[in-house]
């Protein structure tokens, strides 16, 4: 059974909180008691899905064995944003609730007891808190919205680190030191911990430093519907597997964009990317690059490889520019012989990206290919697939074309492995 880490992280967040209050508290019965233990729930709730998710931005090896790729890293990242969006707009209304509940009369007015004197620090952490609460929703609804531009959106999302520290600091005043000893207590520590080291980690430009290569633009050509082949030449590669991606920055001001590596591992430093116009950015790439320019490559990162259990059947299926593993799986030692069928989906075949090379690689590797052309009215057919022959799928296209497969797949009794790529990155 696959298991999802969000909904994992709010369940335990939630047993641990409600099993922590129970025993201390007993079970709430007023208005005001269950606001109070509604909003501690929340707060533990957000800051364990912000930790996660500033885990997640820092890019650790271990968790891309464990999640399957950084694609999917970044997938589950932005599941923990809106989480904490949601979460977080839910621990103010909460919190704001009682000038509604008293108007509406709904609840008796709470009675306080004497006059109470205000810490400063703990004014100072509702205020932080406050601060970085908005800031934190402005962002995700920036995020959905994809109101503003990829160089400058890459910008204001470094406000996270930050962000998450203000937010840290507010719940680690605000936490009831009785809960301090209790097993919430242990994963709130561990949860402000490691957040908070992450986001030290964002603030001083280390995500990503390791794993950062130089070179130079090599080669540029020119392809049909509005694709470019760039192949680069790095000083120093520690080599990668057929099917992997890479960040690579053409412009620092711009920052760094994922691209499949089109290319299997040669041995000397050389990648070859082909990247499709699809964007402000990348449809003004051409007159933007020249041979010799520089380019840093951060990467290699990925698990799409190919890899299935011995010499079974696979499916392979590209649509558009989604060739591009395939061409690196193509070009390298392994799928000799093996019974694969692939799968390419074009407007056309003056539109497929190196066709005369996918050809001439199938043939030698005896890889049946089948082009789609829908142009002359071909659609990919699913239920023509021997899917039940089949021990893997991999897949990499449009995510509309991707979600189709894998909705028909989830209706069969038995189907095989469906393996995509996640390149929605934000």
């Amino acid at each position: 059974m696959h298991i999802k880490p969000l909904p994992l992280i709010l369940l335990i967040s939630t047993l641990l909180y409600c099993a922590a209050t129970y025993l201390q508290n007993g079970m709430p019965v007023t208005y005001w008691q269950w606001r109070h233990e509604l909003v501690l729930l929340t707060g533990v709730q957000l800051m364990t899905v912000m930790s996660a998710a500033m885990l997640l931005a820092v890019r650790p090896a271990w968790l891309e064995n464990w999640l399957s790729g950084l694609d999917k890293m970044y997938a589950l990242h932005k599941q923990l944003g809106i989480a904490a969006g949601i979460l977080l707009a839910a621990h103010w209304l909460i919190k704001l609730s009682p000038k509604l509940v008293m108007a509406m009369e709904w609840a008796a007015p709470r009675i306080r007891s004497g006059a109470k004197i205000k810490d400063p620090l703990v004014s100072l952490a509702k205020d932080v808190g406050e601060w970085a609460a908005w800031a934190i929703l402005a962002m995700v609804i920036l995020a959905l919205l994809r109101a503003v531009p990829y160089r400058y959106w890459r910008k204001v999302h470094k406000l996270f680190a930050p962000l998450f520290l203000m937010g840290a600091f507010h719940g680690l005043i605000l936490m009831p030191s009785e809960f301090w000893l209790t097993p919430v207590g242990g994963l709130m520590a561990v949860a402000l911990l490691a957040g908070s080291l992450c986001a030290l980690y964002s603030l001083f430009g280390q995500i990503g430093k390791r794993q950062q290569h130089q070179g130079q633009i090599q080669h540029i050509e020119q392809l049909a519907a509005n694709q470019l082949e760039v192949t680069c030449q790095l000083n120093r590669w520690p080599g990668h597997t057929a099917g992997q991606f890479a960040l690579v920055s053409f412009d620092p001001a711009e920052g760094a964009h994922p691209y499949t590596i089109a290319s299997a591992d040669r041995g000397n430093g050389q990648l070859r990317f082909i990247i499709k116009g699809l964007g402000d950015y990348t449809r003004t790439l051409a007159q933007q690059l020249h041979v010799g320019g520089p380019v840093q490559i951060e990467g290699p990162y990925g698990r799409f490889d190919g890899k299935a259990s011995g010499a079974q059947r696979q499916a392979w299926i590209a649509g558009g520019i989604g060739v591009t593993p395939f061409l690196a799986w193509l070009e390298s030692a392994n799928f000799q012989q093996q019974p694969i069928d692939f799968y390419y989906c074009v407007t056309h075949a003056d539109h497929a990206a190196r066709l005369a090379e996918i050809q001439a690689a199938c043939a030698k590797k005896q890889i049946r290919l089948h082009l789609i052309e829908s142009d002359l009215g071909q659609r990919l057919d699913i239920r023509q697939i021997p899917i039940e022959q089949l021990s893997d799928i991999w897949y990499c296209g449009p995510a509309g074309l991707g979600q189709m497969i894998q909705d028909y797949l989830s209706q069969q009794a038995s189907a095989p492995r469906f393996h995509h790529e996640a390149f929605a990155m934000r």
